[in-house]
């Protein structure tokens, strides 16, 4: 049958490749992947459409409107894979229940988002590659996974990239104390940088922590201004500590980072490269996400947006 001409030929948010674009993302996902193999992940190829409530149980009851959903057969609710994370944990307490831990399991292909508020100005198809490490809880966890990451945002063979890090522990203890309701205001405004609004409605650390950034004296003055969370800061310090010093030159500490905080248990980044409008990578720690399909484990991961890369790359 043929498409009438005031039919577009895909649904908005889709995307059609070809030629070059699909052999930068191919070259890049192979390089990727077989450096995520080299350091003992293991690849796993997971269903692409799920029980929904296997997301929203990973994500919480605000990823449910971001799914793109549809009835089986039986009139049970699947959606299109949202992230791997997800679907990670559910195999992680489930088919491999009986695997010694850690378990480091890697992963390529596509994810699938709607966002609402910006329908079809954002894709709605991500390819990504990623890496989990389960079962292990210490720096040394960490501090593999944010090398890992560094390492596949080498492989796009970008020459400018930085790697925002902080820790969910430096805001989390100030937010939790708010009501639920003033809490919400408080992270939008974070969110925005906004100072003069933070100004009037939040507190000592909710003013100022926000506004920390920079390489290492960045944590020397965060301990300054929020003592009370030397936990977190402790941790980034012996993240920091480990890392090597080419490492460490795309390391910023950013402690106005407040997407993922529900998500998250521990430290958190996202990775930005010259070129790229929006972050390319995000990971983290998220020691709470297994045991919500029955089998509790600590967790670190990180997931690279290909197509953001592909195309940044030069």
């Amino acid at each position: 049958m043929k498409l009438r001409s005031s039919i577009a030929p895909i649904p908005p948010g889709a995307l059609d490749l070809a030629g070059d674009a699909v052999r930068r993302r191919r070259l890049l996902q192979g390089r990727m992947l077989e450096r995520v193999e080299r350091a003992g992940y293991e690849e796993i190829i997971p269903p692409t459409f799920e029980y929904a409530e296997v997301f929203v149980r990973a994500g919480g009851a605000e990823v449910a409107d971001r799914l793109i959903r549809f009835l089986d057969l039986d009139g049970q609710l699947l959606a299109l894979r949202y992230d791997f994370t997800a679907s990670v944990a559910r195999l992680a307490a489930t088919k491999l229940s009986d695997r010694a831990t850690p378990l480091r399991l890697c992963y390529a292909g596509k994810v699938f988002r709607q966002d609402p508020a910006h329908e079809g100005r954002r894709p709605r198809e991500i390819l990504q590659v990623g890496g989990e490490l389960l079962g292990q809880d210490g720096v040394a966890a960490d501090v593999e996974v944010i090398r890992l990451a560094l390492e596949l945002v080498r492989c796009a063979e970008v020459r400018e990239f930085q790697l925002n890090l902080g820790h969910v522990g430096a805001l989390a203890p100030a937010l939790a104390a708010l009501a639920p309701e003033a809490r919400a205001v408080v992270r939008k405004l974070i969110d925005r940088k906004d100072a003069a609004g933070l100004a009037a409605t939040a507190s000592d650390t909710l003013r100022t922590l926000p506004f920390v950034i920079g390489r290492r004296e960045a944590l020397d003055r965060a301990a300054r201004l929020a003592p009370e969370v030397g936990d977190a800061i402790e941790r980034l310090r012996a993240i920091d500590a480990a890392l090597s010093d080419d490492e460490r030159r795309h390391v910023v500490y950013d402690f106005g980072e407040v997407r993922g905080l529900d998500y998250y248990t521990g430290m958190h980044f996202e990775i930005f490269v010259r070129g790229a409008g929006a972050a390319v990578g995000a990971g983290g720690r998220y020691d709470d996400l297994v045991a919500r399909f029955g089998r509790p484990l600590p967790a670190v991961g990180v997931a690279l947006d290909l197509d953001a890369l592909a195309e940044a790359a030069p």
